[in-house]
């Protein structure tokens, strides 16, 4: 691709490339250069693929190599943002950090704990790990990141998600991989997100409020899910203590029928107590009711339902005056 075409299509400023001092040329060998490392690139990403998938609470994982041409334009974008950036064939495999990206997703928000402990515990991290939150998360959540370690981040766009930078050495290069964790729900909502706007229509304040509304949705379908795992974990402890209540109730029974059997007493009085024992046996054991369920941690969810029916600003900036019926 000739540069003119590429710059246009990747909506780069010819006078920005400029002041990067790269020229188009060294970015040509790069890309060729790079085309060549894909096998390994490849087979390093298959490797980690792999090793997550056999992570305990990892429902699925997804990996890509960067495309050749992305590389070139990443590496175009570094220069324009830090113009010191000393980026070239040599190293730019080292500078650029996501050339293997990996994503591993998870059902419930609890299950990134024993994710985050397989990848620390088994690759060299680059740097801290970050966890990304949106604004208007509470401080639990933030806080539960920070004490394992990872530095969080307030994301513009409110993607959640905790990204990590391995390093990985097939050979005797030495590469990096970007490995993204987050729930399946949140997972949903970035790929709508980044379908429509990512990375050249950002600012568009109409998309902006809807992918919004969309994101929180999203985050309470997390907390939900949260929640219907703290049922269900609570049902299955009164369902034990249920059974439990019965076997005790049996072996009372038998215990006081054994007992009886070796009363010396009058037969009315033997009546009485077998058909006292008679109607115990009939008199079912109540299952614990959710009466007493303790639903306090649903007062820390991170959304109320003004959070999604707030179109404000959209009426504000989008408002149509409607005309004035004229005087008869």
């Amino acid at each position: 691709m000739e540069q003119n075409d590429f710059l246009k299509k990747y909506n780069i400023e010819s006078s920005n490339f400029k002041n990067t001092g790269l020229t188009w040329s060294e970015l040509q060998i790069i890309h060729d250069d790079y085309i060549e490392s894909i096998p390994k690139l490849e087979s390093s990403a298959i490797y980690i693929f792999n090793r997550l998938m056999k992570t305990p609470n990892v429902h699925s994982v997804r990996y890509r190599i960067k495309d050749a041409e992305h590389v070139i334009e990443k590496i175009i974008r570094k220069k324009i943002k830090t113009p010191k950036l000393d980026i070239n064939l040599t190293n730019y495999k080292i500078q650029i950090t996501d050339l293997i990206g990996l994503r591993a997703l998870h059902l419930f928000k609890e299950d990134w704990l024993s994710i985050h402990e397989m990848i620390t515990s088994s690759w060299d991290l680059k740097e801290t790990p970050v966890a990304n939150y949106r604004e208007g998360d509470s401080s639990d959540y933030k806080k539960k990141f920070e004490e394992l370690g990872c530095e969080v981040k307030e994301h513009p766009f409110g993607y959640r998600s905790v990204h990590y930078i391995i390093e990985t050495k097939p050979d005797k290069t030495k590469y990096f991989a970007e490995i993204q964790v987050r729930t399946i729900f949140e997972e949903a909502w970035s790929e709508i997100d980044h379908t429509i706007r990512y990375p050249y229509d950002q600012n568009n304040p109409i998309f902006g409020q809807f992918l919004m509304i969309l994101n929180r949705l999203a985050g309470s379908a997390d907390e939900m899910g949260t929640f219907i795992q703290f049922l269900k974990h609570d049902l299955e402890k009164r369902e034990n203590h249920h059974k439990q209540a019965i076997i005790e109730k049996d072996l009372v029974i038998k215990e006081l029928e054994d007992k009886i059997k070796n009363l010396k007493i009058e037969k009315p009085d033997l009546q009485f107590l077998t058909d006292s024992l008679d109607k115990l046996k009939l008199q079912p054991v109540e299952f614990d009711n959710f009466k007493n369920l303790d639903l306090s941690f649903l007062d820390n969810l991170n959304y109320k339902w003004q959070d999604y029916t707030e179109f404000a600003p959209i009426k504000q900036r989008y408002r149509i005056k409607k005309k004035e019926n004229p005087k008869k």
